[in-house]
């Protein structure tokens, strides 16, 4: 457990007394707690939500739930993930570097980015596999983190294939060249397998493959295209149903299913996006978008990372860049990355040690672009005496779709070990053997978390249609226990779809932007916004599918004729086979003329 302050225990002799000090700590602050407001999961269950501060320290948590404020039921106890201390960096200056396109013109520049090369994406295909989900959507550009893959597209294995992004933080730099975007967003897009043991050659997909589809829906980078310029864009992946879109379902097609956002953000194994999203495929977006100076931060379960509780206990002599930086969470790049003393001899040892018993399940090791090393040892030990090997293998020299895929992959170790060491027997140029980042995961480890905030869902079920449900969160770790506020939800007693009228934003003197939140409860669904001068409103937006799924999605209306400096009045209204509901009123003012 990390003290803040501590004092030494001392006794001292004042006027022939002895008088002893006691020591003081200035005590580790409890976790803050809150609960926030859930979401449905059909018609018996829900996605709560909440967030908590650990103030660093590791954590667990669940929700209790139940008909009363008594509660009587609770979520499986779950655990904070680590710090977002893992990182990937892509700036194109290369090449697509294995990110791919739906786009039918995809181009490459080498200069004229936000930093020298970026890649252009134009003219995409519709992609109708969400159309019962978020709809229509086009394939910007992507890439693949996880253990799963297209045969047309290589993984870049974050984290061995299993990348957790809750909460992640990305940077991103765009442009619109003459970007009309007729109603569409640019939004992040997550997918995830769910049975990916399926796949065990790790490069194609099985028939009976089951993907599961998300958007955030939280935040747009649709206004900085509108600027013709190049705009720089950070954000956070606010880990709370709220403020997400489920996208799945797939035109009914079984391929395609529920998973919880949870576990796709937890494990995303397969690929994600920036993705235009309600798209209209009568009226499709025009121009094109420019993307630069990719980067997410993740969390990070490398067993070598100082705040997991590794330590880098001895390294060989090499260049200035500190070799403690081969476990900072980058991959490769200036800063990052180690080379040995000139003309080396073999073997160079980097050993490790870690705080608690640990069992190591994947080893990956970085490539040096510039000094590459060829032949890698990994040893563990359990008393730093006696070494079993691990892994004997031959590092690539590099990779022509870009450093980043340039490492070494094994998985499936299960090798109990209190030490690690990680030996270069050889390189590709006699002048310096050198390594990116070394990272090896598995189980047994305490692991520090963020002095930050976490957002946390889990689902419920099998709960009571028609009846209140109360909830809330409840956070333990060192400094004690604490509950966050009880909330209440009432589950629908049938599938009338569940709206609720949201904000206005893009608001001129004649054009405004609505939106909502919309869920089908498991029935196709019609959805349209109500608006005019006052609450007999008397006009509405065209129609739109808003699909079947029993999770909730955004709903966008793009309101055109307005009156100059007038206040409007605008609801969501959703219809199904069961019913028509009807939002909350909302109102807004355009502009003067």
């Amino acid at each position: 457990m990390a003290r803040r302050y501590t004092a030494m225990s001392c006794s001292i002799c004042l006027l022939g007394l002895m008088v002893t000090l006691v020591p003081l700590h200035a005590a580790d602050p409890p976790a803050e707690v809150e609960t926030r407001p859930a979401t449905l999961l059909g018609i018996t269950g829900l996605s709560v939500n909440g967030r908590i501060q650990p103030h660093s320290l590791p954590t667990k948590y669940y929700f209790e739930y139940g008909p009363t404020a008594q509660y009587g039921h609770r979520t499986p106890e779950q655990t904070l993930p680590p710090k977002l201390a893992a990182f990937y960096h892509e700036t194109w200056d290369e090449g697509w570097n294995g990110w791919g396109s739906w786009s039918a013109v995809r181009e490459h520049f080498k200069e004229g980015g936000a930093s020298r090369g970026f890649i252009r994406y134009s003219k995409s295909r519709d992609d109708h596999n969400h159309d019962d989900a978020v709809g229509t959507v086009h394939l910007a550009k992507y890439m693949y983190p996880g253990g799963v893959s297209m045969p047309a597209l290589p993984s870049a294995f974050l984290a061995a294939g299993d990348p957790d992004f809750r909460d992640a933080r990305i940077k991103i730099a765009v442009r619109g060249n003459k970007w009309i975007p007729n109603g569409t967003e640019l939004a992040w897009w997550s997918q995830s397998q769910s049975n990916i043991d399926i796949n065990p050659n790790e490069s194609t997909l099985h028939p009976n493959y089951r993907h599961s589809n998300w958007a955030y829906t939280g935040h747009y980078l649709t206004d900085l295209l509108l600027t013709g310029n190049w705009e720089r864009s950070e954000y956070r992946l606010v880990h709370d149903t709220n403020y997400w879109s489920f996208a799945g379902n797939n035109r009914g097609e079984a391929r395609y299913i529920y998973w919880p956002i949870d576990d796709v953000q937890r494990h995303l194994n397969l690929d994600f996006f920036h993705m235009v999203i309600f798209v209209d495929p009568a009226k499709h977006p025009t121009g094109s978008i420019d993307f630069d100076e990719f980067e997410v931060a993740y969390r990070n379960y490398s067993l070598l990372l100082p705040s997991n509780g590794g330590k880098l206990l001895s390294s060989p002599a090499g260049s200035s860049t500190d070799p403690a930086t081969l476990q900072d969470g980058w991959r490769h790049g200036a800063g990052k990355m180690w080379h040995s003393a000139a003309q080396p001899q073999g073997p160079l040892e980097f050993t490790y040690e870690f705080d608690s018993p640990v069992t190591i399940e994947s080893a990956q090791i970085h490539q040096h672009p510039q000094w590459p090393s060829r032949e890698i040892e990994v040893l563990v030990s359990d008393d730093g005496q006696a070494w079993k090997p691990l892994l004997k293998k031959e590092m690539p020299k590099d990779s022509p779709i870009g450093a980043n895929y340039a490492f070494l992959l094994q998985r499936k170790l299960q090798a109990p070990a209190r030490q690690a060491k990680v030996r270069i027997l050889s390189g590709y140029q006699p002048k310096h053997w050198g390594l990116g980042e070394i990272e090896l995961f598995g189980t047994g480890a305490t692991m520090q978390t963020d002095d930050d905030w976490y957002h946390v869902t889990l689902d419920v079920s099998d709960l009571p249609s028609g009846k209140p449900i109360h909830y809330r969160l409840v956070a333990t770790n060192s400094a004690g226990t604490k509950t966050g506020a009880d909330q209440i939800t009432e589950l629908p007693a049938d599938t009338k779809p569940q709206v609720i009228t949201g904000p206005s934003s893009r608001i001129s003197s004649t054009t405004a932007k609505v939106e909502g939140r919309l869920n089908p409860l498991g029935k196709k669904t019609q959805f349209y916004f109500e608006y005019g001068l006052d609450t007999q409103y008397g006009q509405k937006s065209e129609p739109q599918y808003g699909g079947l799924q029993i999770v909730p999605r955004t709903a966008i209306g793009n309101l055109v004729g307005l009156q100059p400096g007038k206040v409007y009045h605008y609801r969501l209204v959703g219809v199904n086979e069961t019913g028509t509901s009807l939002g909350a009123d909302a109102t807004f003012e355009t502009k003067p003329n």
